[in-house]
Parts: structure tokens; C-alpha cells; sequence
């Protein structure tokens, strides 16, 4: 557990803004204040829009039994657990209490060793987890309050006295109909039992509470640039020149330091507040970001709110009296103010009157990226994600900042901060609102959520549950007793077998039906009842019946009790499939119910499609192989019988990878029988996904292209559609996938071949004479880290640098530095400031790095053996499918000229 530094005794006292008594508030989330050794809760309230505490340390006087900190040890290690409490003169007091152990599926005596502060019990090398091997040592302590309470963040309670109490919402008559029919449903008779009735009830309960629309401001600072640095917290000596904002009531609004030549006011935009001091805008800053409970940013966490603070308590920033900025008027909370100091800030930054956002970090989430907005952005700048999910972008300017009026300079902050805010709005605020189920869902904090990834997600949705039925988590060491791998795997990496792919026919194929299995995984884990503790069970009855063992494996099932995860994963996938996916598409109800359970059901989504991944990785904490390894064979079963199935009532299946099925020409009563088998004979739902007017198939595993019925080319893991693929290549990539766009019949096919074949060679030609703008040419790539970290520092900066390890270098170069990086160094040495997120653009050429930034370069210099090899790459794999060689067309070079082109 760990202890976060929070507040000192001239803050903000807590218990001023107590939850107003039977009103009801939203949790969003909970911290360790450690000097008043208790966890306060942050609630919202949507009728005032302000946020309010809740805390045992307000009610302590009448609770003798007030929360602390503990952790389990087992009887085999009673005596090191007595040793070790005794040592530290009565600090922890110990407990005897009976709990659940599901691996051996009996009632323990344990011991429970209560702590008075959470790094007692871990977080530092005498904390009692490094002295005593022990359980639940390792959860985080604002965390381990939650659970044991059973308060969930993301949903509404009220307070009633001095207690919390969950707020029931009455459900619309017309959606409680269609909860009472999952609950008679027939397939659900057939699988369910009071638990799983149970878990139905609480989730839909729980969920169909509303989500209100949270007020909030976006945040961007804008910082005074200076030649081959990038300015951090650490050394904060550069200026902040503007801080602009952007709310959802209304506000824009951009605050900016006056400095240069007078300014005609009355032609300023009114959006602008001048500023005659640093002091002056940064106080103004402050108080305003008081009025708003959520403060979002990007990249805030690393750069904008820890850099605010750290210059805040500058003494530059007041050029009169040199005095800082008195703590108690900034509402940022920097929980290791250290951290900023060596410059290693990795914290999340919060807020002491709202939470703070960071939509960098939730942008980067692979699975929000992936499920929740469909890929529709590969790299993780503000300009991308703006440009591909709100059609919009950053402003954009030549020079430098520094050299920019007023005027633009607020007008380029403000925009920052309204794309920001933007990105949380668009589509009926269906960011915040994804946010929001997920927490629910995840029982995490709304400020967790969003900088965590799903395997966090899971595990605290696991631990919540865990804790709820008195069962003690396990120990990563006993559930590695439970067995290894009984499968060899086909991909290199893996530990095991993973899905079944059915190579594909190649060429092209008309009228072509997709056909996927809903939620394939999720609905294994639910039907066939796997979780950690069923999974290899400790019962030999259930290991010795043939029935319970899982084919292709040497694993076998529990038949004498429901897993844990098969109801918390099966609940959740039937209430999607049969409930929030037909709630969602009811025309009886009103536009926004319609949206809400839409987005529920896209939440869902995104944590059933994570849960089989994450019980087969490492790094989560509740991993056991055998439950990934038997979820994935009795995929393949899954898969192989519908392929069986298909091949007997003649329906062709030409492709197939996991948990989609390829099929060519089928009628539609073939693809009606195919579904209803599925649910009756497998207890999965096979579901059309998508129908092509084609598809073509290349020899590459799992590249294809395809063109949907309404005209729409759909390509599947083709480079060329990737950002960082050169604009003239990508340019003439896509007009390949036009001409493919006009094909209805064979011979449009052979015509289309015709077509293509020009483009590519056109465009060597065009290569060969040199006659590409370097624009086009640019490979533009992004930057994840700061440029010090890749060990790049400008020449004229001769201080110690980080290099690729992260440790101290006296350096200069560093070997095997990616090409983008090797551009980047030489923008730095002339002068330019760079930071993590920035894109750059270089051009491949015959110098000694190889590559050199676009406005560096000369055509002279371009290597084009280099971008033949790309357009090779990109190209072939749609020539492949078409029966074409690039080399073919365009002619094989000289290996003694590569700059002369033959044409065959």
C-alpha cells in the first residue's frame, strides 16, 4: 500500500464541505489524507455542480471501529507475523478472522494485521510485507477502503446520517421489461442460479443510474520556448506566456502575459484577459479552475499542471516582492513534490476541490484506442486524435512561439484548450460518459480509470468482488500452482495455442457475408464456467469425470460451484448481447435513453473484449495459464464445429481467424440456420458483422482488402494506410483502393489490375526524375518521449543527459537511435524545441545518418533505393493479391546505379 502526501494543516479543512444530507451524489473518487490518517471520498453534485467529502475522520469521535490499514497473513507463517508485530512496539494489532480460500475451495483461519498508516504495511524497506510474507499487502489503500465498504466510484449515493447510501433510480417501465425478459429467457433458465440472478440485478441496477453531465474546464499552457530546451517542472525558469481555457458552460477564455510593445486593447479579441505580471495571470488561472469540479488537459499530468505549480512557488513570478504564491489559493495537488524537483514527475496530478483528467493518457489506452473509437487514430497527438475524431486541428504557424502577437499566441492556446474539451463533448459528451460506466464497472476512480489500462480495470473489478464475498485474493505464486501450458504455441511469443485461423482462399471473391461470434471469449468463460478457482479445481470427482475435462488440453472444469469470473464476465456479456444492445436500438425511447444505453453497451464492450487477453498476461495480477489456455481451445472447438456445420448445409467458408468466419455466397435462410445452431448447439451468438461486395486475399497472414456493399474499402493490416507512410505513397495507395472501389464483375477486375499497375509505375518514374516535393517524400513519425530521454540534448547544452536506460550519460550521441529520433537531434542542435507528442517529419537520404528533417534536406540527397524498398512494402501487399510483383512492373534497378530504373 502506498501513502500519498495530500494536505498540510493550513488547506482546505475537509469537513466544511460535507455531502448535503439526502441528495444524491456522485462518487468520483477516493485519497489518503496522512496526516488525518483517513480516506476521504470526493462526490459530485450535479444540482450545484460542486464537489463535496465524505470521511470517517468527520464521524470518528462516534466510530470505534474506523477503517485502517491491513493484510493477511496465513497460520504457516503465524510465528514470523507475531515476531515482526511484537518488534514494532505494538503498532499493529492482529486479528484472528475465517475467510474464504477458493484455490482449495475451504474456510481458513487467518490472521488480519492492522496497521495505523498504509506504509506500515508496504511501501517502504521496513514495511511489515517485506518482513512477513503476507496477502492483500499490495492494493492500494484508498483502493482497499472502497472495496470493503463496497462503494463503488461512478455512482450516485446519498447520505443518511452519518452512513452512505446506494441511491436507487426508478428504471422506465418499457426497460424493465426487457430485464424481466433476460430473466425468463429460456437460455437463461437453462444456465443461471440465484447468484447469477443476482449479479444480473445488481449490474443493471447499477448501471442504469444516470449519467449527468459533469461540469468541467480544459486547461493548456502555453511556456516562453528557448534554443535546444524544452522546458519541465524541474528547472520551471521559463515564462508562462498564456493559459487559456475552454468549459463546458460556456467559457472561453485565455489569460496572457503582456509583454513587448503597447497593445491596443480595444482591438484584442474579448476572450483575451491581459496580464500585467506572471503572479497576476497564474492567481487568475487558479481561481478560476476553482469553480470547476474536473480539469482536463493533455498531457497535464507530465507537463502543464506540474509546471504551474512549480512556478507558482517561484519567486521570478513576482518581480516586487519575490514572494510565491501562498499554497492555499492553488487547487493543484502534486502528490511527490519531489518528484518534480529531480524531474522525474510520473504521478497523476490532481486537484484539491475536483479530480484532474489527463486525456493524453486515456488517449493512449490501447483499448479505448481499439474499442471504444474503432482505431481511428494510430498516433496519440492532440493534432491527430483532434483531426480524426472531431475534423478539426491545432493551429498552425511559422517560427517560434516567442515570435508570435498577442493575438495569436491566445488565439493558438485557446484553441489547444478547446480541441481538449472538445474531445470529452463531441458525440453527446461520449467520452466522460464511457468514463464513467467504465469506473462503475471497474469500481476505480474516475481519476484511476483514465491513466491505467484494462488489465488495472479487471483486477479492481476482481478485488472488489473478492473482498465483497469474504474469499482472500491469491498470492501470484499459488496461482502459478495451479499448472502450465498442456499446448504448443504457434506464434513464437505466446505460451500457448492461441485461436484458430483458417487460411484463406486466395484472390477474389464476390458476395462475401462476415459473420462473428458476439463476445466469443466472454461467452466461453461464461458457458463453460471458467475462472481461476474452477479451472483445475482441488475436487477429484470433477478431475476424474471425462465430462469436465476440456478437449485439447489435459485442463478440466469445476462441477461443483459457479467461478467468479464466469459470472462476473457472463453476467456482464448477457446483459450487453440480450438487454443494453436492443435497449439501444428501441425506437419506443426517448433520443437520450437510446444514446445512454448505447454507450453502456460500448463500455461493456470494451472490458469483455480485454478480459480473455488479460487472464492469459503477465502483468495481471490474478494470471493463471491454464484459464487462458482452456478459454482459447475451446475457441478452436467452438470455431471448428461451426466451420463443420457450414461445410454440411453447403455454405463455403473461405477465410477464417478467431472468432470470424468468412462466407461466400450464402442465402439468407443458410445464414438464419447457421445462427440459431450456434445459440442452441454452442451457447454462442454468431452475429453478421459485415457483407462485401468482395473481398481479395493475399498470401500476407491476415492482410486483406475488401469493398462493403455501400462502396466502402475496408482494409485490414495494410501499412499503407498508416500515418507515418510517405503522403506520396499513401496518396497513390489510396487511389489504388478507388479504382478497386469501381469493381463489380471479373472483368472490371482485370481492368482495375490495368488501372493500378500505371499508378505504381507512374509514380517510380516520378521518383526517378526527382520530381516529388520533400513534403511528399516526409516519413512523419512521433516522438513518445522527450528528446533528453532518447539522449539527444542540444550542442550548446553541456549539462548531464538521459539516455536510452533513463540513467545519466555524459554524451553525446547514442548508438542505435531510430531514424526519427536521429532527425530530431539535429533539429535540436540548430535550436529547436522539441517535447514528447511532437510529430517529425524527415526525409531518407545518402548521408551519413541516413535521414535528414524535411527542411534540412535536398533533393539531391534523397535515397530513392530507400523509397522503392517502402513502396514495395506497401504495395505488394495488395500486387500479392492481385497476382502482381512490384519488381515486375516497374523493372528490377541496377545494383550498380539505384538511381537508374528499367522497365520491363
Amino acid at each position: 500500500m502506498s501513502q500519498s502526501k495530500f494536505v498540510s494543516q493550513n488547506e482546505v479543512e475537509y469537513y466544511l464541505r460535507k455531502i448535503p444530507e439526502n441528495v444524491p451524489v456522485l462518487l468520483l473518487s477516493s485519497f489518503y489524507v496522512g496526516e488525518k490518517k483517513s480516506v476521504f471520498l470526493k462526490f459530485y453534485n450535479p444540482e450545484d455542480s460542486k464537489v463535496y467529502y465524505w470521511s470517517e475522520y468527520f464521524y470518528e469521535s462516534n466510530n470505534s471501529e474506523k477503517h485502517q490499514p491491513y493484510c493477511y497473513v496465513k497460520k504457516e507463517f503465524e510465528l514470523e507475523a507475531m515476531n515482526a508485530a511484537q518488534s514494532d512496539s505494538g503498532k499493529f494489532k492482529i486479528n484472528r478472522v475465517k475467510k474464504l480460500d477458493d484455490i482449495i475451495d475451504k474456510e481458513i483461519e487467518i490472521l488480519q494485521v492492522l496497521a495505523p498508516d498504509p506504509l506500515s504495511i508496504g511501501g517502504t524497506d521496513n514495511s511489515f510485507r517485506e518482513k512477513v510474507r503476507s496477502w492483500e499487502a499490495d492494493i492500494k489503500y484508498h483502493e482497499s477502503y472502497l472495496y470493503d465498504l463496497g462503494l463503488i466510484p461512478g455512482a450516485f449515493y446519498k447520505r443518511i446520517n452519518n452512513n452512505l447510501i446506494f441511491h436507487e433510480f426508478a428504471i422506465p417501465k418499457t426497460v424493465d421489461q426487457y430485464l424481466d425478459k433476460l430473466f425468463d429467457s429460456k437460455s437463461q433458465k437453462n444456465t443461471a442460479n440465484d447468484e447469477y440472478d443476482e449479479f444480473l440485478l445488481k449490474w443493471s441496477r447499477l448501471l442504469n443510474q444516470p449519467i449527468p453531465n459533469i461540469k468541467r474546464v480544459a486547461v493548456d499552457i502555453e511556456v516562453d520556448s528557448e534554443e535546444g530546451r524544452m522546458p519541465t517542472a524541474r528547472d520551471h525558469d521559463r515564462v508562462i506566456t498564456a493559459i487559456g481555457m475552454a468549459g463546458s458552460d460556456g467559457l472561453r477564455r485565455v489569460y496572457v502575459l503582456k509583454r513587448g510593445p503597447a497593445v491596443d486593447v480595444a482591438n484584442l479579441d474579448p476572450t483575451i484577459f491581459l496580464c500585467d505580471t506572471e503572479k497576476e495571470m497564474l492567481k487568475k488561472a487558479f481561481e478560476m479552475m476553482k469553480n470547476y469540479p474536473v480539469v482536463l488537459t493533455y498531457n497535464g499530468d507530465d507537463f502543464d499542471l506540474p509546471y504551474l505549480y512549480a512556478r507558482s512557488q517561484d519567486p521570478a513570478i513576482d518581480p516586487i516582492e519575490k514572494k510565491p504564491i501562498d499554497k492555499s489559493i492553488i487547487p493543484i495537488v502534486i502528490k511527490r513534490e519531489s518528484f518534480i524537483k529531480r524531474g522525474i514527475q510520473a504521478d497523476p496530478v490532481t486537484l484539491k476541490d475536483g479530480i484532474h483528467i489527463d486525456l493524453f493518457r486515456t488517449f493512449q489506452n490501447r483499448s479505448v484506442q481499439n474499442y471504444a473509437f474503432s482505431h481511428k487514430y494510430s498516433e496519440y497527438t492532440l493534432r491527430a486524435i483532434s483531426e480524426a475524431l472531431l475534423e478539426d486541428s491545432k493551429i498552425e504557424f511559422e517560427g517560434s512561439i516567442g515570435d508570435l502577437s498577442i493575438q495569436k499566441l491566445a488565439e493558438y492556446c485557446l484553441k489547444d484548450a478547446d480541441l481538449t474539451f472538445r474531445l470529452t463533448s463531441f458525440n453527446d459528451n461520449l467520452l466522460m460518459k464511457l468514463i464513467i460506466i467504465i469506473s462503475r464497472i471497474s469500481r476505480m476512480s474516475i481519476e484511476d480509470i483514465t491513466r491505467f489500462g484494462v488489465n488495472q480495470w479487471i483486477r479492481s473489478m476482481m478485488f472488489f468482488e473478492h473482498r465483497q464475498q469474504n474469499i482472500i485474493i491469491p498470492r501470484r505464486d499459488e496461482l502459478l500452482g495451479k499448472g502450465t501450458s498442456s499446448t504448443t504455441a504457434i506464434i513464437k511469443e505466446k505460451k500457448y495455442r492461441g485461436g484458430l485461423v483458417v487460411e484463406p482462399e486466395l484472390g477474389i471473391h464476390f458476395n462475401v457475408v462476415v459473420v462473428d461470434f458476439a463476445s466469443l471469449y466472454p461467452s466461453i468463460i461464461k458457458v463453460h464456467n471458467l475462472s481461476y478457482e474452477t479451472v483445475n479445481c482441488p475436487h477429484p470427482e470433477c478431475k476424474n469425470d471425462i465430462k469436465n475435462l476440456i478437449e485439447g488440453t489435459t485442463h478440466w472444469v469445476c462441477a461443483k460451484k459457479r467461478g467468479m469470473t464466469s459470472i462476473l464476465i457472463g453476467t456482464l456479456r448477457d446483459l450487453r448481447v440480450n438487454f443494453y444492445k436492443h435497449l439501444a436500438r428501441d425506437n419506443t425511447l426517448n433520443k437520450e435513453d437510446k444514446q445512454l444505453y448505447g454507450v453502456i453497451s460500448q463500455a461493456i464492450k470494451v472490458i469483455l473484449n480485454a478480459t480473455y487477453g488479460v487472464m492469459g498476461a503477465e502483468i495481471f495480477p490474478l494470471y493463471c495459464l491454464p484459464v487462458a489456455e482452456a478459454t482459447a481451445a475451446i475457441g478452436r472447438t467452438t470455431t471448428t464445429k461451426a466451420i463443420n456445420k457450414c461445410n454440411k448445409d453447403d455454405i463455403k467458408v473461405i477465410y477464417g481467424d478467431t472468432d470470424s468466419l468468412f462466407l461466400k455466397n450464402p442465402s439468407n435462410e443458410r445464414l438464419t440456420n447457421i445462427s440459431d445452431w450456434a445459440k442452441k448447439e454452442l451457447g454462442v451468438d454468431l452475429e453478421i458483422d459485415k457483407r462485401y461486395r468482395y473481398v481479395v486475399f493475399s498470401a500476407l497472414k491476415k492482410n486483406y482488402l475488401g469493398v462493403l456493399d455501400d462502396g466502402t474499402v475496408d482494409v485490414k493490416g495494410l501499412t499503407g494506410k498508416k500515418s507515418h507512410t510517405p503522403p506520396f505513397i499513401r496518396n497513390a495507395f489510396y487511389e489504388i483502393l478507388n479504382v478497386l472501389r469501381e469493381v463489380f464483375t471479373e472483368k472490371d477486375f482485370a481492368n482495375a489490375k490495368i488501372k493500378i499497375k500505371k499508378i505504381v509505375q507512374s509514380l517510380a518514374e516520378s521518383l526517378e526524375k526527382r520530381s516529388i516535393p520533400l513534403e511528399e517524400l516526409s516519413f512523419n513519425v512521433m516522438i513518445n518521449k522527450s528528446p533528453e530521454k532518447y539522449g539527444i540534448r542540444s550542442q550548446n547544452n553541456n549539462s548531464r543527459t538521459l539516455g536510452l536506460d533513463g540513467r545519466t550519460k555524459e554524451t553525446d550521441s547514442v548508438k542505435g537511435v531510430p531514424q526519427h529520433i536521429k532527425a530530431a537531434k539535429q533539429l535540436v542542435d540548430l535550436g529547436q524545441e522539441l517535447k514528447a507528442g511532437d510529430i517529425i517529419s524527415y526525409i531518407k537520404t545518402k548521408t551519413n545518418d541516413g535521414v535528414k528533417p524535411v527542411a534540412l534536406a535536398n533533393k539531391a540527397e534523397v535515397d530513392n533505393e530507400k523509397y522503392l524498398e517502402t513502396m514495395e512494402a506497401t504495395f505488394d501487399q495488395i500486387l500479392s493479391s492481385l497476382n502482381l510483383n512490384f519488381k515486375s512492373i516497374i523493372g528490377k534497378p541496377r545494383q550498380s546505379n539505384l538511381d537508374e530504373l528499367f522497365w520491363s
